[in-house]
Formats: structure tokens, C-alpha cells, sequence
């Protein structure tokens, strides 16, 4: 017999998007390893496949669906495959995201803090970068949510994880376009945990503070930038993609089944 079985996931089926890499690849390697048949989503076909082909070794089913999850018919068929290949979906977990960080006009006398930031970093935000970050971080998991919600509202039960970020409720400099995307999509999650609560479907978000990905181990290189990242988190060190897909799969357990509508913040204390 399972030690505390409310926290066993095994045996559910989950679709997790943005999962060839970073968090979505850490969540999706915490629930291959706890029994759950995998359906995984992102745009770079060879990354995911390689994604999953190692997520197979654990035993369970792991399926890759090339998508943009900011197109609505890519969405659609992403949805439809899950449910036929694992017969249902039990959990979704909006991961996909990307930011654009800049300011929204050029700051009089000021210099970028990196020589790696954005060739345009000292143009006016564009419209398109604008709905590049909203579209993703924000549009994108309202498609997921209206694709697969009539199938877990039919069967009365599931279980929806939005990645938000410690910058919804603590701005940041020069990523405003991400901040607002991600404190939108935190309410989006309030929204919906209460749209859907009396039937049974759990809606939660995990604000995820910096976390050691490839996005961050070139700023992590630099001692100096490394120093200024680490004075930021009382813990002084980086999370970890693990870390972050435990807590998912705490959420997606029977032991969350009365935690709904909040984002929980792991961060090392940033926003304490």
C-alpha cells in the first residue's frame, strides 16, 4: 500500500504545454517518474521528441504534439490527440511562455546591464512584442482552458496548473510587458477556479520565482550578474525546475482537492 496516498498522482493523465524544455520539461519529468501518462506540447519538434523519448523510459505513455499554443486550431488538435491517445485528460498544465524584456520607451542616460541584451532595447516596445508576451502567456492558456474545460466539465473532475511567476504580484524592471501577462494570468486562474469550482475542477498557479534554466545560465555565468540575481532572494540560490515540478504535482494530487483559485509563490522568499 501507497505511504499517504492523497499525494499519489499514478495512474492519471496530464497535458503540460512549453514541455521540451525549462519548467515544462521539469514538471513533465517529476509526473513520468510518479505514473502519469504524459501529453506534451511546444513548437520545436526535435527538442520535443527527444523530450518525449526520455520521458517514455519511466514506463508510461508520453505523447508529443508539435503546437503554437497561441493559435486556436493548433489548441484544438492538441486537445482532440490527448484525449484520444490517453482516453482522457485529467490535469493541464499551462506552462508555455516567453517574455520580452525592455523598457516600454528609451530611458534618458541609461545603459543596458548586459551586452546581451535585445539588439532593439533602446527602440519604443512594439505593438507586436506587446502581444508576443500577452498572447502566449496570457492567450495561450485561455485556449488551453476553453479546449479541454467541456471535456473535464463533462466528466466533473480535473485539475488546472497556470505557471505564473513571482513578478504578478513584485514588478520588476524592464519587463512589464511580462509582469502584466503573468499578474493577468494569476487572476485568470481566480477566475476560473471559482467559474468551475462546483464541478469539481481544481484551478491553481504556481509563481514561480528565478529558477536555474537555460534562460538564466548566462546571466548565472557572470559573477557580477550572478551576485545581483542571488541579493534578491533572501535563500540566496536559485530554485529548481524539480522543486517546481513538485509542487505541481502536489497540486494535481488528491491531497490539494480544497486549495483552489490561488497562486502559490516559490520563490526563496523573494516576496516575503
Amino acid at each position: 500500500m501507497t505511504a499517504l496516498p492523497e499525494f499519489s498522482i499514478a495512474g492519471k493523465t496530464a497535458v503540460i504545454t512549453g514541455a521540451s524544455q525549462g519548467l515544462g520539461r521539469g514538471i513533465a519529468q517529476v509526473f513520468a517518474e510518479a505514473g502519469v501518462d504524459l501529453c506534451i506540447a511546444a513548437r520545436s519538434l526535435d527538442k520535443l521528441t527527444q523530450a518525449a523519448a526520455d520521458l517514455r523510459r519511466h514506463g508510461h505513455k508520453c505523447i508529443p504534439v508539435q503546437a503554437d499554443i497561441t493559435n486556436a486550431a493548433d489548441v484544438e488538435r492538441l486537445a482532440a490527440t490527448a484525449i484520444m491517445e490517453l482516453g482522457h485528460v485529467d490535469i493541464l498544465i499551462n506552462n508555455a511562455g516567453i517574455g520580452v524584456f525592455k523598457p516600454l520607451v528609451p530611458l534618458p542616460g541609461f545603459n543596458p546591464p548586459t551586452a546581451r541584451d535585445l539588439p532593439n532595447f533602446f527602440a519604443p516596445t512594439s505593438e507586436e512584442e506587446w502581444f508576443r508576451v500577452l498572447n502566449t502567456n496570457l492567450t495561450g492558456a485561455f485556449l488551453c482552458m476553453r479546449a479541454l474545460g467541456p471535456h473535464m466539465l463533462a466528466r466533473k473532475q480535473g485539475r488546472v496548473i497556470n505557471i505564473s511567476s513571482a513578478n504578478a504580484a513584485k514588478a520588476g524592471r524592464y519587463r512589464f510587458s511580462y509582469d502584466a501577462s503573468k499578474a493577468a494570468l494569476s487572476m485568470l486562474t481566480r477566475s476560473m477556479a471559482v467559474e468551475w469550482a462546483r464541478y469539481n475542477i481544481n484551478v491553481t498557479a504556481i509563481g514561480s520565482g528565478y529558477v536555474e534554466t537555460e534562460l538564466l545560465a548566462e546571466n548565472m555565468a557572470d559573477p557580477r550578474l550572478k551576485e545581483k540575481l542571488l541579493s534578491e532572494i533572501p535563500m540566496r540560490r536559485l530554485g529548481t525546475e524539480r522543486e517546481v515540478g513538485l509542487l505541481a504535482a502536489y497540486l494535481a494530487a488528491p491531497a490539494s482537492a480544497w486549495l483552489t483559485g490561488q497562486t502559490v509563490f516559490l520563490d526563496g522568499g523573494i516576496l516575503a
